[in-house]
This record gives structure tokens, C-alpha cells and sequence, in this order.
């Protein structure tokens, strides 16, 4: 309220408010914190993408072990990983003694966004479990890796010559 005693310029002097470096100042530590609270959410979506993909790798794996142990079409069972040169990198479920002679029953293409590390570029790595013990005909273990095509976030799926299926 204005009573006339003081001026309007010395009223407008004393009043409170925030600098011009104030104010900078402010938008510069919200915009650091935007900066990273955008880069943790991001990396933590990469980090899921990548999880879901090894799940179901890993679950396929199973599904197509448990087919050999059961003896299902009285054959082993695969799968096959593939990186080709171009086009989308896949995985197929087959029976038979291996990938060229045996019948593909289905094909899953890896989520956008996420790739093999291992098999590596225009190769293939082949599983195959053995008819009723399930195991696997290597002497040592088999490891498929997928990776975001933006990170280096990577998971790692083993294979053991005894057929035990793990991930980190």
C-alpha cells in the first residue's frame, strides 16, 4: 500500500527479488540435474531391454532342452544363432542331428535395439542337446552374448556340456 511518505521509485529499490546470475545460476544446476536423471532413466531402459531379451533366450533354450529330454520327434534338438551379414539376427528351434539335415519348427528375431556380441558378425553358433540327457555335444561351454546397439550393457547366456543353462 502506498502512503505517499516515500517515493515509488525508492519503494520499487527496496523490493526483494532475484538477480539475473541468480537466476542463471538456477537454471544451470536444474539443467545438470535433468541431464542426468535423463541419462540414469535411459541406461536403466537399456538395461531392461537387454534383460528381456536374455529371459528369452534363456527360455527358449529350456523349452527346446526339455524337447530333447523328452524325446520329442524321437530326435535331438537345437537351436541355432544367427548374425547375419545383413538383415535382423535371429535364433531358429530345430530337430534333427543338426541345423542343415534337421526341420526348423520356429524362428525368434532379437527386439530392436539390442544384438549378438557372440556369434559375431555373419556367423552362426549351433546347440545342440542330445536326445533324453539333454546335455550338450561340447567339450567345453557355449556362451551367446547380447548387447544394446547403444551401450555396452551385455548379457551373457551359458551353455555347459552337462546342459545346465545359466545367465549373468
Amino acid at each position: 500500500v502506498y502512503d505517499g511518505g516515500e517515493t515509488f521509485k525508492s519503494i520499487i529499490m527496496q523490493a526483494k527479488g532475484f538477480t539475473l546470475l541468480e537466476l542463471i545460476l538456477v537454471i544451470g544446476i536444474l539443467s545438470i540435474l535433468a541431464t542426468a536423471g535423463f541419462n540414469i532413466y535411459y541406461n536403466f531402459q537399456l538395461n531392461i531391454k537387454v534383460e528381456e531379451e536374455g529371459n528369452k533366450i534363456q527360455s527358449v533354450l529350456r523349452q527346446v532342452q526339455q524337447k530333447a529330454i523328452s524325446g520329442e520327434e524321437s530326435s535331438q534338438w537345437g537351436i541355432r544363432f544367427v548374425y547375419p551379414q545383413t538383415g535382423d539376427q535371429y535364433y531358429d528351434a530345430f530337430w534333427g542331428a543338426n541345423y542343415s539335415t534337421g526341420t526348423t519348427t520356429e524362428r525368434f528375431y532379437l527386439s530392436s535395439g539390442v544384438e549378438f556380441t557372440n556369434p559375431s558378425a555373419s556367423s552362426t553358433i549351433d546347440i545342440i542337446f542330445n536326445k533324453r540327457t539333454g546335455e550338450v555335444a561340447t567339450s567345453s561351454p557355449v556362451i551367446i552374448s547380447v548387447k544394446t546397439i547403444t551401450s555396452d550393457i551385455i548379457k551373457n547366456i551359458t551353455i555347459t556340456p552337462k546342459g545346465l543353462i545359466s545367465r549373468d
